[in-house]
């Protein structure tokens, strides 16, 4: 009995350990790429963020056979699964510029309306395109 019990505690082990090796495997490749993009937007002559960069560069890298995509699901799955509170310290923060904020609410409102409005058309477009293109 006691035999049984240790290969079970020392499998359990193996797979927690595997998890562990994964799930870091996994966000050092994604704080790679991000390091990636903060060195790449440091010697930008233009202010561009460092994450679009790290995103662009990533994409690019799971679109080559360079990464694989199951290298970075269980840490992008439980990124992507708690992200909601990354964004409460960016929150509590505006709480800072809120008379910022009501001095220039009209400017603000513009811009979200106007650039979600044309991000919206362009990728409509550029589905359109490559739509077209696929059934030729």
């Amino acid at each position: 009995m006691t035999k049984l019990s240790d290969s079970s505690s020392q499998s359990r082990s193996v797979k927690i350990t595997k998890w562990i090796l994964e799930f870091l495997r996994g966000f050092l490749i994604i704080m790679g790429f991000l390091f990636l993009g903060k060195l790449i937007s440091a010697y930008l002559p233009v202010p561009f963020p460092a994450s679009i960069i790290g995103l662009i560069l990533l994409f690019i890298a799971l679109s080559t056979p360079l990464v694989k995509a199951e290298w970075i699901t269980l840490s992008g799955d439980f990124i992507l699964r708690y992200m909601a509170l990354l964004f409460i310290p960016i929150g509590a923060g505006l709480v800072n510029y809120l008379d910022l904020l009501l001095t220039h609410w009209l400017a603000i409102v513009c811009s979200l309306l106007f650039t979600t409005l044309f991000i919206m058309l362009l990728v409509g477009h550029f589905f359109q395109f490559l739509d077209k293109k696929k059934e030729s």
